[in-house]
This record gives structure tokens, sequence and C-alpha cells, in this order.
């Protein structure tokens, strides 16, 4: 069993190589597909700014933010994650580690129902309703060599518009170190590399939302906190979106120039968070995303966009986990989430 896990995750770097290049160029265009996968899966990653690759406190849900998270601790461990979704859309996920000849495996399954949705002719008359959805499912292994995790995982991914699907199969593949003295952690993360099995139809095409990340998280030694830094999109250095559509004017009229500066560019691949270790049982989660700060605030009011929190209550049996994200002056998101041990509550 510990040869078949080296060789699964020898064999998804190998799928990196040969898939890179195709990856890569399928990154210039903006039909991007699956972007589901982008979403917070469980309510820590919504509060702590949106990405977490690395921590030095993990869950059975670190493994679908990188799979070098998977651990022996989460044996047996199961999660259920439920965020309302904007409209009437239903984000839900669910993350098991079992334990298969002695080692420690991740499930997770990932589903966002967008509801009821209008169906309607060319000239826009209703003619009735039909219902879209996302999914994704995920089996992820993960090998030890000292202070250093690698990981890997192999996702099945597919998506439904009234009767119409496509379906793809990804991989992820990350790495952890954590230091052997210090509260220090460095992770790293590359994300939904792969091909598309099946397209919406012959003219449609799907492109995969490819990423690179990486991320520390450190606890100063006398403080009740602890820190956290992820960068996304390493890819790509300029990531920022200009509407074409907002024309912005001074006083007299004149056109203001709307050129995102370089610090800016830097900034909005990173997102930040700190853990506030009030007790034992209780933590409280502050996060901030400046990609989201940017691209969703109003130009008269910023509001929460892209600021986030959320707490967690410890039991020896149960966690609970609560967040709440800033996205929009128009709505933001609730995200509920548990995590039971089996083996303390079957016995």
């Amino acid at each position: 069993m510990q040869l078949l896990k080296s060789k699964i995750i020898q064999y998804l770097f190998y799928g990196i190589i040969i898939l890179n290049n195709q990856v890569l160029i399928g990154q210039i265009r903006d039909n991007t597909s699956y972007t589901f996968l982008n979403i917070p899966s469980n309510p820590t990653v919504a509060a702590l700014g949106g990405y977490r690759v690395s921590q030095s406190k993990t869950t059975v849900n670190s493994f679908l933010q990188n799979p070098a998270l998977l651990d022996s601790t989460h044996q047996n461990v199961l999660s259920l994650n439920y965020m309302p979704y904007f409209q009437a859309g239903q984000l839900a996920s669910v993350a098991y580690a079992p334990t298969i000849l002695g080692h420690t495996w991740g499930i997770g399954v990932q589903y966002l129902d967008y509801g009821k949705l209008q169906r309607t002719d060319a000239v826009g008359n209703v003619l009735g309703e039909f219902s879209a959805n996302d999914y994704a499912i995920t089996i992820a292994t993960s090998q030890r060599q000292g202070n250093i995790t690698f990981g890997g995982s192999l996702k099945y991914v597919g998506s439904v518009i009234e009767q119409l699907g496509s379906s793809a199969v990804m991989l992820d593949v990350g790495g952890y170190f954590k230091h052997p003295v210090y509260d220090l952690t460095y992770g790293i993360a590359v994300k939904n590399i792969g091909f598309v099995l099946k397209e919406f139809s012959p003219t449609s095409t799907s492109n995969l939302p490819f990423d690179v990340q990486m991320g520390v998280s450190f606890k100063p030694q006398y403080m009740p906190a602890r820190f956290s830094l992820n960068a996304h999109h390493l890819y790509q250095f300029d990531i920022a979106y200009a509407n074409p559509s907002v024309v912005v004017k001074d006083l007299n009229g004149n056109t203001v120039s709307t050129k995102v500066s370089w610090p800016d560019k830097i900034a909005r691949h990173l997102s930040f968070g700190a853990e506030l270790l009030l007790s034992k049982h209780v933590n409280l989660l502050l996060g901030y995303n400046h990609l989201l700060n940017r691209e969703l605030s109003l130009s008269s009011a910023a509001g929460l966009s892209g600021f986030s929190g959320g707490i967690v209550i410890r039991s020896k049996i149960f966690e609970l986990y609560y967040s709440y994200s800033g996205y929009h002056a128009s709505g933001n998101l609730s995200s509920f989430g548990i995590i039971l041990d089996l083996k303390r509550l079957i016995k």
C-alpha cells in the first residue's frame, strides 16, 4: 500500500508535465468552465480569505485545498458543509477520510445547485423552468517524508444545464512543509490540471480553472493568534479586470485613467487570514481578499467586499463552523459546517 500511494503521487506529477502546455494555453481565453471549484468549500476557508494551502492545524476538509494536507489524524472523520448561494443557489460539500488497509485516504464531494431557472424562447416568452448544477468527486492521498508531505488528488467534475452536460478529469498536486520546532508551515498546490471528457455541444469549448497557489501560516510564540498569507494565480502576473463600459471622469468632465498600478496587481494575488485563539474551544477567524475587494466594490461604496469572518466552536466529538463573507453591496454569503469524529462518536 505504501508503494502504491507513492506511485500514485508520482504519476500525478507526471500528469502536470504532460498536460502543462495544453492547460496554460487554455488560460489565455476567458471562457473558463467549472469555476465553482474556486468557491470556498467550507467555512474556514471562506472566513480566512478564500484560499488556504498551508495551515498548521489541518482538518479533514483541508485536502480539497491542498491534497498534501491530508494526514493520519483525519482517519474516520466526517465533515458536512452548506452555503446558501446567491439567488436560489445552494452549495454543499462532504469530506471523509476512511482507513483502507491501514492508510488514510480523502474522499470529497462538492455540489452546487443553481435552483430553478426560467426557460424562454428567442423573444423572451417564458416556456417553463429548467435546472442546472455542478459537481465534483475527489479522491486524495498523501505521503510524508520527514518534515515534508506530498499529496495528489484525482477529480471527476461535471456540469449539467437542462439536458446538456459536460464533464472533465482533473488533478491536484501539492506539497507541504511543517517546521519541526516552530509553528510555521509552507504549502504549494497546482490545481485543476486535466482534460475535458465531454463538451456541452460540438461547438462549445471548455477551459479548466487551472491555478498555482502558495501559502504560509505562522503563529508567534507568545501570541494567541495564527496568521496566514496565500497567493493565487501565480502563473500570470496581471489578473486585473478592466471593464470597458466603466468610464470615470473628474469634476471637469475629463476622463480619469483607471490603469491598475503594479503594487495593486501584486496585491490582487494575495489573501490574508488571522485566527484569534480565544480558548481551546473557541476561535475567531478574520480574512481579506484584495482581488474580491477591487473587483466587487462599488465606486461609491466599498462595503464589505473582500472582508470575511467566522467562528469555530470545538468539543471532543464535533466542531462547529460559521463564516460570513463580504462580496457585493447587493448580497453577501454565510457558510455553515460541522466536523464529526466518528471514532469517538461510534464506539
